[in-house]
């Protein structure tokens, strides 16, 4: 309180009086606890304004940018392209939980610290996290378009751990890439690495394996002999990238020892880094074994 308004308060109180130095102090503090009592109401008033209007400003700065990039928690149907809100595809979403938003910034965060600022500029400008996400009558984890990813979290409890959202990032993100600059990557050495006599096996291109319950993203030693490292990535060319990539940035416990013990896994760990070091120098094998969940 400055001198002006403490003067003021004993001019209100005691405007008649004189006083020793000892009583005005006394006197001072008397005149301040009145005017704070006659005023309480004000300020209470005052204060629950401020509180409310924070918290409103909080739940508005839901939205974030990271890196340039906007990662959004609000929906609408808008946020789809337009070709998806109309059949077949008949794309639906449901609004994230807000105890969950903290959270997913925390993982799109650590996500886009993977990346050099040069390698996302120009391919990723929107993220989207959702409650959950369906298109073609089936639930999925994430889907992207262009240059903006769309990922489902519906809590931990439901499977949707950290390791598993960091990886759904970059598994939609290296869709992103793989189609952006397709001479980037030599399909027919990738297909190389695979057992003598393999086709992918899924005509909806993963959108079937989900549906038939064939969508396991466990890494699974028993296909890793034949070049694959889990069920899903049966299911087409560009989802046994993804698979790859989900691991080289977020390793799945186990990762790295698979690709040292099986050669088809191997080559195919060499390829995807010779993919990512053409998009920046700084993606090598030594930058990828060193990250850490």
């Amino acid at each position: 309180m400055n001198c002006y308004i403490a003067f003021s308060l004993l001019r209100k109180y005691n405007s008649k009086n004189q006083y020793s130095p000892i009583i005005f102090r006394f006197t001072l503090l008397e005149a301040i606890i009145i005017e704070l009592r006659d005023n309480m109401k004000i300020y209470v008033t005052i204060a629950l304004f401020v509180f409310s209007f924070t918290a409103i400003a909080q739940s508005n700065r839901a939205d974030t940018i990271i890196t340039g990039i906007t990662v959004s928690f609000k929906y609408s149907n808008s946020i789809f392209p337009e070709s998806w809100r109309v059949a077949p595809i008949s794309v639906t979403a449901e609004k994230i939980t807000s105890s969950e938003i903290q959270r997913s910034k925390a993982i799109i965060v650590k996500a886009l610290t993977r990346y050099p600022l040069a390698a996302v500029a120009a391919d990723l400008k929107s993220v989207y996290i959702l409650k959950s996400i369906t298109f073609y009558d089936v639930g999925h984890g994430g889907t992207n378009f262009t240059d903006a990813i769309y990922l489902a979290n519906n809590e931990t409890e439901q499977g949707y751990s950290d390791l598993y959202l960091e990886q759904t990032f970059h598994h939609e993100y290296s869709s992103i890439l793989y189609r952006n600059p397709p001479s980037f990557i030599d399909e027919d050495d990738w297909k190389k690495a695979n057992i003598a006599g393999f086709d992918y096996n899924d005509p909806e291109d993963g959108v079937g394996a989900i549906r038939n319950n064939k969508s396991s993203q466990d890494l699974d030693t028993a296909l890793c002999k034949n070049g694959f490292l889990t069920q899903y990535s049966l299911s087409g060319i560009e989802n046994d990238i993804n698979t790859f990539a989900q691991n080289i940035f977020s390793p799945s416990p186990g990762f790295w020892e698979i690709a040292g013990q099986y050669p088809r896994i191997s080559k195919k760990v060499k390829l995807l880094i010779a993919f990512y070091n053409k998009i920046h120098p700084s993606f090598t094998e030594d930058y990828f074994r060193k990250l850490k969940n």
